[in-house]
């Protein structure tokens, strides 16, 4: 009658279970609390600091882009959306930056450069001052189906590229 049906390769996998689901959804429309923000920019401001002395390595540029993605889609959330601007020349900075890196191993910027990611970096503190947790989840969420689809594909390649120190 019809064909072998095949058999599921994927294993079942329980979904997390939120016990206390009013809390949790209170909890999202809350703002970052300054301790969130600061965890949160310490990374990019010791990855930022690393470019400024030009002794960053690629996971300190992988850092900055992360951050920089984030600020990207906090905009598309109407969240700092008037910023966009600012954080995608930060982020047309960044990839000058890394395509050096590439065979010089050097994160020398050029003045402008760090200009520009400077004030996306500020850009995207901001949006974390103003964001919820719901709205920060939501983005971070979508930089990582980004990641996941290949539409950054060309990101992670410049990141294969680049000498692991």
């Amino acid at each position: 009658m019809g064909a072998n049906k095949k058999s599921r390769s994927k294993g079942y996998r329980p979904r997390q279970v939120c016990i206390d689901s009013a809390a949790w959804a209170i909890s999202g429309s809350f703002t970052l609390p300054i301790s969130t923000q600061r965890e949160l920019m310490a990374p990019v401001d010791t990855a930022m600091r690393q470019l400024q002395m030009a002794t960053a390595n690629r996971d300190d540029w992988n850092v900055l882009a992360n951050g920089l993605n984030i600020a990207e889609a906090l905009c598309g959330q109407n969240i700092g959306n008037n910023l966009l601007s600012k954080i995608l020349s930060g982020q047309s900075a960044l990839h000058a930056v890394a395509i050096r890196m590439i065979p010089t191993g050097s994160s020398t910027c050029k003045g402008c450069e760090i200009t520009d990611i400077l004030e996306a970096v500020d850009m995207y503190r901001i949006q974390l001052n103003l964001c919820s947790q719901a709205e920060l989840s939501r983005a971070v969420r979508r930089v990582k189906n980004l990641h996941r689809s290949g539409a950054m594909a060309d990101v992670a390649k410049i990141y294969e590229k680049m000498a692991a120190l």
